[in-house]
């Protein structure tokens, strides 16, 4: 999966370059294409690991309420890193800079229940 990944991503950005001297508008959707190409084979190993984080958490009988900010927040930080890189490279740094601050704030929001079982847990151990 690694390897196709590279080889995609190389692929696609030597095309880009190409495509963006005469063309940027092609080359910035072919940029988007790319991402969204290799997101999908690394969406194919994300099941795999999502099984694993079910057998760990049958197997340590730990809330499901534990495991899913943290991986939510994973998927939120991907989302934001790939978008906020799109953006850059359309050159709308400040739209960038939004959809990072965005994902910041989503991903706080999703982590507060996470953060609320802690600060019980502290609570009942004093």
């Amino acid at each position: 999966m690694l390897l196709r990944a590279v080889a995609i991503g190389i692929v696609g950005s030597v095309l880009g370059l190409v495509l963006k001297r005469s063309n940027p508008e092609i080359g910035l959707l072919l940029a988007l294409a790319v991402a969204l190409l290799i997101v999908g084979l690394g969406a194919r190993v994300a099941g795999v690991i999502l099984d694993f984080a079910d057998t760990l958490q049958s197997a340590a009988n730990l809330s499901p309420a534990l495991f899913g900010p943290v991986f939510q927040t994973v998927g939120i930080g991907i989302l934001t890193r790939i978008s906020s890189d799109i953006c850059k490279d359309a050159g709308q740094s400040a739209i960038a800079s939004t959809v990072e601050l965005a994902g910041t704030v989503a991903a706080l929001y999703i982590a507060l229940p996470l953060m609320q079982a802690v600060f019980r847990m502290i609570g009942g151990l004093l």
